[in-house]
C-alpha cells in the first residue's frame, strides 16, 4: 500500500505537472466511478454513445476524453453537475500542450511517448543498465556518440534525438525531480562507444552528478559476480500520484513493453532488489570511477 499519495487536486496545483500523468489520472478516476456505479464497460459505452473498444482505450488512457462524452459519463455514473468542476479541470489540464509534442515519430516513437511523459512525474526511477550509462545521466559528447551510432549516419535525425535527450534531462534533473537509483553493469564504464576522451568526460560527468544531486544513487555490479542478470535493461517507475500505478518499462528490438500488473511489478521489484544487494555499495562508486579514469589516461 502506497503512502503519502498526492491527490488529483494537489497535483493539478503543481507548476511542473505532466499532462501525460494527468491523462492517466483522469482515465483511472472515471473507471473507478463506472465501477462504483455498477456498470460494465459495454453498458457504459452504450449509454455514453461510444464503441466498446473505444471505452477500453478511454479507460486505459490511450484515447482522450472529449468534454461532452465526459459529462455524459459523469451523469451515467451518478455524478451531478456539482461534481463536474474538478473532473473538467483535470480534462483541460491533461489536454495542455506538452513539450514532447514538438518531436516527430522518428525521434519520439509511439512506444516511447508514455515513458517520456511519465518519467518527470515519477517519485523514483529505478534502473538496471547493461548497455550504456542511462540517458538521463549522459554528458553531451557521450550522448552524441551513442545517438549518432544508433542513427547510422543520419545527421539530422541524430541532432533531433540529441535534442530530445537534453529536454528529458532538463525535466528529470531538477530540484524536485524524481529520485534515481541505478544499478550499472561494470562493463558499461569503459565500453568504447567513442574515443577515450569522451568516455573520460562521461565518467567525470557522472561523478559530478553524484556530488551535485543527492537524489541520484549509482551502484556498480561487478562483471565477475555470478548473480543472475536480466538479458536487457529495464526501468521501474514508482509513483505517489492518485490513480497512477507503478510501471516497468522494458525496451526490445521492436519497441518497448510496459508492465503494471501487480505480479509483474513484484517480480521486477525482486529482481532489482537482488541486483542492488549484489552490487557494490553506492559509497564506492566514486572510487571505482576514479580507477577506470586512471586506466583511460
Amino acid at each position: 500500500m502506497r503512502s503519502n499519495v498526492r491527490s488529483i487536486e494537489e497535483y493539478l496545483g503543481e507548476a511542473d505537472r505532466s499532462p501525460t500523468a494527468l491523462g492517466l489520472m483522469l482515465a483511472q478516476s472515471l473507471k473507478e466511478l463506472r465501477e462504483e456505479a455498477g456498470l460494465t464497460p459495454a453498458q457504459a459505452a452504450k449509454i455514453i454513445g461510444v464503441h466498446a473498444s473505444q471505452m477500453s482505450r478511454l479507460e486505459n488512457g490511450q484515447r482522450r476524453w472529449q468534454e461532452t462524452g465526459l459529462v455524459s459519463a459523469l451523469r451515467a455514473y451518478g455524478v451531478g453537475p456539482e461534481g463536474d468542476h474538478l473532473t473538467l479541470r483535470l480534462l483541460r489540464a491533461s489536454a495542455e500542450s506538452e513539450w514532447k509534442t514538438s518531436f516527430r515519430s522518428d525521434v519520439l516513437p509511439g512506444w516511447f511517448k508514455l515513458f517520456a511523459g511519465l518519467e518527470p512525474a515519477a517519485k523514483e526511477l529505478r534502473s538496471f543498465e547493461n548497455r550504456a550509462v542511462p540517458g538521463q545521466l549522459q554528458c553531451e559528447p557521450y550522448a552524441q556518440a551513442i545517438v549518432e551510432g544508433d542513427a547510422m549516419g543520419a545527421t539530422n535525425l541524430a541532432r533531433r534525438r540529441l535534442k530530445l535527450r537534453k529536454e528529458r534531462q532538463e525535466r528529470v534533473l531538477r530540484k524536485n525531480g524524481p529520485a534515481q537509483w541505478v544499478v550499472l553493469e561494470e562493463g558499461v564504464l569503459d565500453r568504447q562507444f567513442a574515443e577515450p576522451h569522451v568516455i573520460r568526460a562521461q565518467l567525470l560527468h557522472l561523478k559530478k552528478l553524484l556530488e551535485d544531486y543527492p537524489q541520484i544513487t549509482v551502484q556498480i555490479l561487478p562483471t565477475r559476480l555470478g548473480v543472475s542478470r536480466p538479458s536487457g535493461s529495464f526501468t521501474y517507475l514508482r509513483f505517489d500520484l492518485e490513480g497512477i500505478s507503478d510501471k516497468v518499462y522494458v525496451e526490445d528490438p521492436t519497441g518497448a513493453k510496459y508492465y503494471d500488473d501487480e505480479e509483474e511489478l513484484q517480480e521486477y521489484q525482486m529482481t532489482f532488489d537482488r541486483l542492488a544487494a549484489s552490487a557494490l555499495d553506492a559509497e564506492q562508486t566514486p572510487r571505482i570511477l576514479d580507477e577506470v579514469l586512471k586506466g583511460l589516461q
